[in-house]
């Protein structure tokens, strides 16, 4: 229905126009625009988040992957360690078969006097005769395997074993007399073999108490260890040996 125009006033003064309405256009872009903003922005947060929890995922990876390289090297590092432990059995079979390179040689200049009778050297009467000779003494243990033990200690490795003993028959050369006094030798010949026999038991005796001195043990005691360490250091996995020590078996 059409809308009725008014009419001019008496007064002279037209009547008042109806305010006129602005449409919604741009408050609607606007709201738009403010969404799709807020709609970015979170799509960019969460996008950053994403990228920082996965760049935290792949460093905690790294680090566990790194941790378990250093735990693998200390597991080997330790077993290197201990693992000389696994060859102690090897070491003894080995020990009993290099049991006569691994004697201990002493060798000293020997001299003595001796009363030579008439009636056994065929000397006029009797005499004293000074002699001097090289005896060479061997010394070592008995490395039978059911003759001693290798024990694994907290310390390091105990060799349970029996004291060192003269191993071989001392060998007796470069022997020289000189007659102190008395009659002259007949048969020089045959007082030389004499002499050289009793120098031999002289030298057997000799060398028995000599494996009980000091020295002599500590000798025998290097050549048993320095031939242990050098065969587990060899060993393949074996990274360190411990310090190996002889322990005396107490006497029979």
């Amino acid at each position: 229905m059409p809308r009725p125009r008014h009419s001019p006033r008496e007064d002279g003064h037209s009547p008042p126009e109806e305010p006129r309405r602005t449409p919604h256009r741009w408050g609607k872009k606007r709201v738009a625009w403010i969404a799709a903003l807020a709609v970015a922005g979170v799509v960019a947060t969460a996008g950053g988040a994403t990228w920082w929890a996965k760049r935290q995922v792949d460093a905690a990876l790294a680090n566990a992957v790194h941790l378990q390289q250093q735990v693998a090297a200390l597991q080997t590092t330790l077993l290197g360690y201990t693992r000389y432990t696994s060859y102690l059995t090897a070491g003894k079979q080995t020990l009993a078969e290099q049991m006569k390179l691994l004697a201990a040689t002493v060798v000293r200049e020997e001299g003595a006097t001796q009363i030579i009778e008439k009636s056994v050297l065929g000397l006029a009467s009797t005499g004293v005769v000074a002699i001097t000779y090289t005896a060479e003494y061997a010394f070592g243990f008995d490395l039978n395997p059911q003759s001693y033990e290798l024990r694994a200690t907290d310390s390091g490795i105990e060799v349970h074993i029996h004291r060192p003993a003269l191993v071989a028959t001392p060998a007796v050369t470069h022997l020289q007399h000189r007659i102190l006094s008395g009659g002259l030798l007949t048969d020089d010949k045959g007082a030389v073999i004499k002499l050289t026999q009793e120098a031999a038991k002289r030298a057997q005796k000799q060398g028995e108490a000599m494996a009980a001195e000091p020295a002599v043990m500590a000798l025998c005691e290097k050549s048993l260890t320095d031939f242990l360490y050098n065969f587990l250091a060899k060993q393949p996995g074996v990274t360190q040996v411990p310090r190996i020590t002889v322990v005396y078996k107490p006497s029979a």
